[in-house]
């Protein structure tokens, strides 16, 4: 035989067992990932109880301002119903800056169209209360079907779209507005900024009355007329702020692990907590 022709059998022949002794090893590591329980990546997801629906942080932080505006002008549950719906619709809750021509937020509201700056309409507090500011002057509004209400403030192109938000809207709603308590729950990584809770009770002023009771470096508690609306928005704003706990009227909400009973929570009063972040090295 010649030589050339053993030389490539031998190689061949070494070639066949490296491919063997790889695929065992790589069967022996997927058989051992297959045993061992590793620890899964954590989501910035927040989960409506009872309800098909979860959202991103950044969505649950963008309806609970809008919520909030609503709630603060004394509007019906309605109207934050047909506010949610729009907003899922032109924007799925995100606050981007562009858009159709000139749109652009929540709403997609355009400069060119007397709704104000970009920079106005981009801050999600402005552009909702710009929503309701023109929900309320449509004849109405709270007896028309959700879609009608919001073409008419929106006068869009697709004037059939909004109904189709309808029923994760109203479970919204209810979650915001503390219709039900506790339908809220958000999960995000271990934070490594956290806002003082003087901070938070600053912003939290801006879009929802509350008197703070008492303030420390990690907590603080406030008594509200609308607890359970300011607990949906303090677990909504949670990630953003690391916020870390927040209790209220027998119940304990946790980044780890969500809502538990807890009998040491306040009936009268919302407690919240914010994360303790290890200084810089």
């Amino acid at each position: 035989m010649p030589r050339r022709r053993v030389a490539a059998r031998r190689v061949l022949g070494v070639l066949v067992v490296i491919g063997v002794l790889v695929a065992g090893a790589a069967f022996g590591v997927r058989s051992l990932m297959d045993r061992v329980d590793l620890p899964s990546a954590v989501q910035s997801e927040c989960d409506l109880a009872n309800s098909p629906y979860s959202i991103s942080t950044e969505q649950a932080a963008n309806a609970a301002t809008i919520s909030a505006v609503a709630t603060a002008r004394g509007l019906p549950d309605r109207a934050v119903t047909i506010g949610l719906a729009t907003a899922l619709q032109e924007s799925k809750l995100v606050n981007v800056e562009y858009g159709d021509r000139d749109s652009v937020g929540l709403f997609q509201q355009r400069p060119s169209q007397g709704w104000g700056s970009v920079g106005q309409i981009l801050d999600p507090r402005y552009a909702a209360g710009k929503f309701f500011d023109a929900l309320v002057k449509v004849p109405g509004w709270q007896r028309l079907q959700l879609t009608v209400a919001a073409q008419k403030v929106q006068a869009s192109g697709y004037p059939d779209a909004y109904q189709q938000w309808e029923d994760q809207a109203t479970v919204l709603t209810k979650a915001f507005t503390g219709a039900e308590p506790a339908l809220l729950s958000c999960r995000f990584p271990e934070p490594t900024v956290a806002a003082a809770p003087a901070k938070v009770l600053q912003l939290l002023s801006l879009e929802l009355a509350h008197t703070k009771l008492a303030a420390t470096a990690r907590a603080a508690e406030l008594r509200t007329t609308e607890p359970w609306a300011t607990v949906g928005w303090l677990v909504a704003k949670a990630d953003r702020l690391g916020i870390e706990a927040v209790e209220l009227d027998g119940r304990r909400w946790t980044r780890a692990d969500g809502w538990r009973l807890d009998a040491t929570a306040p009936a009268d009063r919302v407690r919240f907590e914010v994360a303790q972040v290890p200084p810089a090295t």
